[in-house]
């Protein structure tokens, strides 16, 4: 008993709305200039679709999955679709899809400077000391890209989190969270019921919400999208089975982020003859067969590692690999690539670019846990080295980073440069491969 109170069970003392509200409060400064923002992109949708924009939105979030649930509902869907996702691996033009296919660099040309430019120009003078967004421009350029080719569902994923997204500011169809696993602590929070109200926090009144979330953290989900109004709609382990698909050709985190695709065009569609074997295909840099024996994939925390080990040890049964490693932001190198130490052989830890962490030091940490550790840190050397490296029969393994695979395979050196000095008129950014 506390006073005169009964004690309550955790979930009955997990209450998403009062959670909120103190949090706002502890942070009202930060939640009022997300308000902001949505209001400011609420404002131009309105501007520019006064009537509503015309495609049926789809918000999707999730800590893994999100690119992958996204691409397997443009190809199943029976109708038109378009998307618009990140990060982009080597070329921004990858954010913007129609129909599975990236929109050319002369469309984004064309509504950069013939709308939204001068749409930017009239909001700075509305609103001084203020301009729309990296993330604003990006969703802006989508829904024009969606009314131009006349797209029916048009899919939106999240950067990280989902509650304060700029998306928010959209109405939307139907709203998907993947899973929620261990990302963002500085931002979401620490404990996995913070990371699920934050994803959670993208359901809307009346909005059916699906997601693939599992326990512990599928309790705290639902309750956190039902108290925003949503009805629930819950991946089950018989929709899985349906598929067809043994556990054994393909990986069980790639079954459940089919599975979702599935249902959520099924409640849409529930006379649509939906052929599951029919949605194929892979993600930029997602498990990327670069070469025969090289691969390439943006595993980029602790999960998605985890989900890179499961997917090689079904591809190659009792197999070990070289790794040339990067790693951005604030990560913990020990914990994100503890899953595929007991698959390597050796490991290269390289620069990352945008962000990046330093490799010598990583090197340094990681060499704790496993011996075959080395430093280079020009990412692109580092695979040329490693290249000449191999032997017959030895598999490379690029991941960890995003940035650092741009930095390694990135085709186009003006593309390459721009990535990796993202920020530089802001940050002063110059340095590309820290070391």
């Amino acid at each position: 008993m506390i006073g005169n109170q009964p004690q309550k069970s955790s979930l009955e003392s997990f209450e998403p709305a009062y959670l909120v509200t103190l949090d706002e409060i502890f942070h009202s400064p930060w939640a009022a200039g997300k308000r902001q923002r949505m209001f400011f992109l609420r404002e131009a949708v309105s501007d520019f679709w006064p009537n509503g924009h015309p495609s049926r939105l789809i918000h999707v979030t999730g800590t893994n999955g999100k690119g992958s649930v996204i691409h397997y509902l443009e190809q199943g869907f029976p109708a038109r679709t378009g998307s618009w996702t990140g990060p982009h691996v080597f070329d921004y033009a990858e954010r913007f899809h129609i129909d599975g296919k990236i929109v050319g660099h002369e469309e984004i040309v064309r509504i950069y400077r013939e709308t939204l430019l001068p749409y930017q120009d009239h909001f700075i003078k509305k609103y001084p000391g203020n301009a729309l967004s990296f993330a604003e421009l990006g969703i802006l350029l989508a829904l024009h890209l969606f009314e131009k080719y006349k797209v029916e569902w048009g899919m939106m994923e999240v950067g990280a989190g989902g509650r304060y997204t700029p998306l928010m500011a959209l109405d939307m169809a139907a709203c998907i969270l993947t899973n929620v696993g261990e990302d963002h602590p500085q931002t979401l929070g620490a404990e996995p019921w913070q990371r699920a109200l934050e994803k959670a926090g993208i359901a809307r009144p009346g909005i059916p919400f699906f997601t693939a979330a599992e326990e512990p953290t599928l309790e705290y989900v639902r309750k956190a999208a039902q108290t925003e109004g949503a009805a629930v709609h819950v991946l089950q382990p018989q929709e899985i089975d349906a598929l067809g698909i043994p556990a054994d050709k393909e990986p069980a985190f790639k079954r459940r982020n089919l599975a979702l695709a599935c249902k959520v065009i099924k409640y849409f569609y529930p006379n649509f003859e939906l052929n599951p074997s029919r949605i194929t295909g892979h993600l930029p840099a997602r498990f990327w067969l670069v070469e025969p024996n090289i691969i390439a994939d943006v595993a980029h925390n602790v999960n998605k590692i985890s989900k890179l080990a499961e997917q090689l040890k079904i591809a190659y049964p009792g197999r070990k690999f070289r790794f040339l490693l990067g790693l951005s932001r604030s990560r913990n190198v020990r914990e994100v690539f503890a899953p595929i130490l007991e698959l390597a052989e050796h490991i290269v830890m390289t620069g990352a670019s945008y962000a990046g962490l330093p490799p010598t030091e990583l090197a340094a940490l990681l060499s704790q846990d496993f011996n075959a550790v080395e430093a280079i840190p020009n990412p692109a050397e580092a695979l040329e080295i490693e290249k000449n490296r191999l032997k017959t029969g030895d598999i490379l393994i690029l991941t960890g980073s995003a940035y650092m695979i741009d930095q390694a395979l990135n085709p186009n050196p003006y593309l390459k440069h721009l990535n990796a000095t993202f920020g530089r008129r802001v940050n002063g950014l110059t340095k590309t491969n820290p070391s």
